[in-house]
Formats: structure tokens, C-alpha cells, sequence
């Protein structure tokens, strides 16, 4: 992904911002007719991809968007609609003429406004998972006893619209390192390629029809994580203090905010400042859902300038400014997985010389603000409701893929792809099948 390192041609890019895609698309086809160097040429089909995904990504106009506002929050008003529109509230962007609006806008304004979080609908399974979780937080803080799990579950994935084609699936499956053990795959709709043992990005790799549904079916043994006791001690490689074009990058800016969050702070001590970059973040940065990851440029920037971000945002960035440190950080994901269900989640790791690798989670802490004792938990320790498949950010799957991914960074619900090129119409299920404590 180097390529996205080079300049995007200011005619394109202001056709993109104003929403003229047709336009866009027509200048981008023929720019390929000149001599422009390959970096230009896969920076330009990469926006054309883009284009898709942003299509996919703004999928309401503004009927349907007041629709969803109104199931969403009590007592809604078309007016205060307006006005939560006039004032920027509302993530919507012209396209191709049309006002369209981002798939999760209105959970954004319950995440922005407290009025409207008051206003909130429960969701009394997101009450619940909140209760489970803090109940394990407070059990581990008070006793530094870990437990741990065994879990059962299943990931599937299909073509929205199929078109009796032959396509490639990749499927997340959990990694059997730091707190997962006895990793077994029990079952899978298809025949199937395990990944390379060097892989970092852990997956089963599958072929068929796409008008099948493709599914693996796996169990794995997962300890809870009190950081002060860490077994973890396998030494960093260098790539954990490494750039990673195009996000994990030391610019002059995010220096400068290195330098912020380090104020007064001994940088002697490894574990001071990156307990001061955690602070930082957990404090000032408010979570918020956000586009699929590939229509960012540089998302510590994005980050650290909107103050804004979701779990894999807090993540990458605090990696990239504990590397920025000289921290060795790297990246941890899969899921959010408890017994009543699962979803994609992200966090990270870091290496301290007095106690190895310990865990961050930054969006879990951040979400704890009002409570400092729940906050902190979240450096250095991490609950037993995880699945990892990931180890790196932005790494290629193997066997590789030959097209653009959906999440060309990450991979938590599975990509698919045909002969042709790539697919965007997929939808995926995770499904906790059993999870029960062993010790």
C-alpha cells in the first residue's frame, strides 16, 4: 500500500470531494493514457475501487436517513434532524449529484451528543455485554486471578448478489500464541488451504460458488491477561519499532504530538511514557464509528486531529506513536467474542523491558473514562472476551490475494474475490457456539 504515498492529481481529487464520481472515473481512464509512473497508476485504481466503496458506504438518501434517526432516538424530530444537519452532525456527502448518508450516521450522534445518548433506544444486549464485561474487570482488578475459556464458534460469509461465478474466500481463524491455546478447526463448509505458519494474518482459504455460503467452524482455549504477570518475554523484531507506509509513518505532525502527550513525563522509563501516550489518547479521543478503513490516508493523523476514531483507529495510532517512542508495538485483532456473541474488534501490544509483552486496549479504556480504575485496567491487562487472528496490520494473506481487499489492513469477517476481480457485495456472521470457563 506504499502507492497511496503518492499524490493523488488535484483535478481528480477535487471532482472526488465535490461528488462527481461519474466525472472522476471518466478523468482517471484517461489518465491512464499518459506516461505516468506505476506508483500514479495504482494510486488511480485504487480510486477507482474507492469509488465503489464509498457508493456502498453512503447507502440512504435523506428519507431513508430520517427513518433511521427516528428508530434510533425517542422522541425524534424531523426538524432537529435539520438542524443536527445543518450544524455537521450528520455524516452525508454529495454523489453524483444525490445527498446520501453513511450507513452508521445516527449511532455517530449518540456518540457525539450526550443529549441524544440520553435519547437512545436501549439495546438491552449492549447493556448486557457491558455488565458482563465491567463484572470481569472488577473480578480482576480485586483478585489478579485469570481465568480461562473455552469457546466454540463459526464465521461465515456470502455473496449479496451472486452471479453464478467461481470466487476465493479468505476466513479469519484464531491464532495459537500469547493468550490462545489448543486452537482446533472442527469443521468448514469447504475444502480448504490453512495459511502459511509465517502468516500474520491467520486465515482458511476456501474456493467455490458464490452462490454457496462459505463457513469454517473452530475452538480455541482463551486466558484472561493481568500484564504484571506476564509469561510473554519473546523478544521484538524490528518491525515492531518500524514505519508502515501508509499510516504507521513518524511525521513531523505526529511528533509534535508525541511531544504533547510526553510533556513532563521521564522518557527514561518505557513504561511511564507509554502509560503517558495511553493517557493521552484514552482522554482526549472519543469513540466513533468510522468508513472501512481504505478511504483513509494516514489515520494516526485523522486521529489525532479530528479526535475521533473506533477500536482499530485507537490502536494503529497508538502504535505508531509508541514506536515513534521507541516503544515496540504491534497490532492485535479478531474479536469481541463473550457467550452472548461476538463482533469485530481491535487493540494492541506493546514491550516493556521489565515486563515483556502486555496488552492495550484503548477504545475499552477510553469508553471508561468516568471510572479511572476501569480506565487503567485497559494498559496492560485485557478481559478473556477475545479471539485473535491478526498479528500485524496491512500484511498480505497467504496465499495471497490478487485483488483489492475490502479491508486492505485488516481482517476480521472474511474477503472474497473471483477470477475478475474484487467483491464488494459480501456480508459475513460470527456465531459464539459454546463458551464455557475451564480454570
Amino acid at each position: 500500500m506504499k502507492f497511496l504515498t503518492t499524490p493523488l492529481p488535484k483535478d481528480i481529487e477535487k471532482l472526488l470531494n465535490l461528488g462527481m464520481f461519474k466525472q472522476a472515473k471518466k478523468v482517471v481512464l484517461e489518465r491512464f493514457k499518459k506516461p505516468i509512473p506505476q506508483t500514479l497508476k495504482e494510486r488511480l485504481k485504487f480510486e477507482l475501487f474507492k469509488l465503489e466503496l464509498l457508493e456502498k458506504t453512503y447507502p440512504y438518501n435523506e428519507k431513508d436517513a430520517f427513518k433511521l434517526f427516528k428508530q434510533l432516538f425517542k422522541n425524534a424530530k424531523k426538524q432537529e434532524f435539520e438542524s443536527l444537519l445543518e450544524d455537521g452532525f450528520l455524516d452525508f456527502r454529495f454523489i453524483n449529484g444525490e445527498k446520501r448518508f453513511q450507513e452508521r450516521f445516527h449511532y455517530n450522534v449518540a456518540f457525539s451528543l450526550n443529549e441524544y445518548k440520553q435519547r437512545q433506544k436501549e439495546d438491552k444486549n449492549r447493556t448486557k455485554l457491558r455488565k458482563l464485561t465491567n463484572d470481569a474487570i472488577k473480578r480482576l482488578i480485586s483478585t489478579k486471578k485469570e481465568k480461562t475459556y473455552s469457546v466454540t464458534a463459526r464465521i461465515s460469509i456470502k455473496r449479496k448478489k451472486p452471479k453464478n461465478k467461481e470466487v476465493f474466500v479468505w476466513l479469519p481463524v484464531p491464532f495459537e500464541k500469547f493468550q490462545q491455546s489448543s486452537v482446533k478447526i472442527t469443521d468448514a463448509s469447504h475444502n480448504y488451504v490453512l495459511s502459511s505458519p509465517k502468516t500474520l494474518q491467520k486465515t482458511v482459504h476456501m474456493k467455490g460458488k458464490d452462490t454457496e455460503t462459505f463457513w469454517v467452524k473452530f475452538s480455541y482455549n482463551v486466558s484472561e491477561w493481568i500484564g504484571e504477570k506476564s509469561k510473554f518475554l519473546n523478544p521484538p523484531n524490528k518491525s515492531d519499532l518500524a514505519e508502515k507506509p501508509p499510516h504507521v509513518l513518524f511525521t513531523p505532525y505526529l511528533k509534535e504530538v508525541l511531544k504533547k502527550a510526553l510533556k513532563g513525563v521521564d522518557t527514561t522509563k518505557d513504561y511511564e511514557v507509554a502509560k503517558s501516550i495511553y493517557n493521552y489518547l484514552t482522554r482526549n479521543v472519543y469513540y466513533s464509528y468510522v468508513l472501512p478503513y481504505a478511504l483513509y490516508d494516514n489515520i494516526p493523523e485523522y486521529v489525532t486531529t479530528v479526535f475521533r476514531g473506533d477500536c482499530g483507529f485507537y490502536a494503529i495510532t497508538f502504535i505508531t506513536l509508541c514506536r515513534l517512542a521507541g516503544i515496540p508495538a504491534k497490532w492485535q485483532s479478531g474479536w469481541f467474542a463473550t457467550p452472548l456473541g461476538a463482533s469485530p474488534h481491535d487493540w494492541a501490544l506493546i514491550y516493556l523491558k521489565d515486563l515483556g509483552w502486555i496488552p492495550a486496549d484503548l477504545s475499552f479504556g477510553g469508553s471508561r473514562r468516568n471510572n479511572e480504575e476501569m480506565r487503567m485496567f485497559y494498559f496492560g491487562n485485557l478481559d478473556g472476551f477475545r479471539m485473535f487472528a491478526n498479528l500485524d496490520f496491512q500484511v498480505n494473506f497467504s496465499p495471497k490475494k490478487k485483488y483489492y481487499r475490502n479491508d486492505p489492513y485488516d481482517n476480521q469477517v472474511g474477503e472474497m474475490e473471483s477470477k475478475d476481480g474484487y467483491i464488494i457485495d459480501t456480508e459475513s456472521k460470527i456465531e459464539i457456539l459454546s463458551f464455557e470457563e475451564i480454570d
